[in-house]
Formats: structure tokens, C-alpha cells, sequence
């Protein structure tokens, strides 16, 4: 609805309106002029939220994937689960000078993975 003025009309203007038409149509359409300016109130909103949705869909990029820190996590709890075998069975049939190689190759895995998530 666009007034004489060539700008929409406020919804305090369309409820004024409401109230001028209910009295002069009476009581008995008093029901009909609230459902009436209930719907344009109702529409109103859907379409401030439609552009209030559209217009922070195009300010925030979407997210895909699980977030960096829940894959940081799993991948810290892999790394200390793989490390406690293979520290065992480094140290029982390896030669135990060998164990610090061992975390070594380990700690490195975890900087590279965690490094190449943030690409």
C-alpha cells in the first residue's frame, strides 16, 4: 500500500486507519478490521526479516565443515591415543634412545595437520 505521498505508509498510519474504520463501521466488524490489520502487521514483519536474513546472509560468509577446533581436538586425542603403542613398542623392541625420535615424529605430524587446517 503506498500513500498519496508516493512513500509506504507507517504502521502507526494503518492503525489509526484500522481504529477510524472500526468505529464508523461498528462493533460488529470490529473482529474483521483487527484480523485485517493484523495480516498487514504480519506482513510487514515477514518481509523485515526476509531482508534483515538477506542481508546478513551477503555480510557473513557460510561456514562449511566442522569447525578448526573440534578437528584440532580429535586430531590431538589420535595423536596421544597412536602415541602410547608406539611409544610401548618402541621402547620393548626398539632401542630406548629411539623414544625421543619417536615424539619427535609425532609433534611434527600434529604442527604440520594443524597447520594445514588453517589453509
Amino acid at each position: 500500500m503506498v500513500s498519496m505521498t508516493g512513500h509506504p505508509p507507517r504502521q502507526s498510519d494503518e492503525i489509526a486507519a484500522a481504529l477510524r474504520a472500526s468505529r464508523e463501521l461498528g462493533p460488529e466488524y470490529d473482529e474483521a478490521v483487527a484480523a485485517s490489520l493484523v495480516e498487514r502487521i504480519d506482513g510487514a514483519v515477514e518481509a523485515r526479516v526476509r531482508h534483515h536474513m538477506a542481508a546478513q546472509a551477503r555480510t557473513e560468509p557460510a561456514r562449511v565443515g566442522m569447525p578448526s577446533n573440534t578437528v584440532r581436538f580429535v586430531l590431538s586425542l589420535v595423536c596421544l591415543g597412536v602415541s602410547i603403542p608406539i611409544s610401548g613398542i618402541t621402547a620393548a623392541l626398539g632401542d630406548p634412545a629411539a623414544l625421543p625420535l619417536v615424539w619427535l615424529g609425532l609433534v611434527l605430524f600434529y604442527v604440520v595437520s594443524v597447520v594445514g587446517l588453517r589453509r
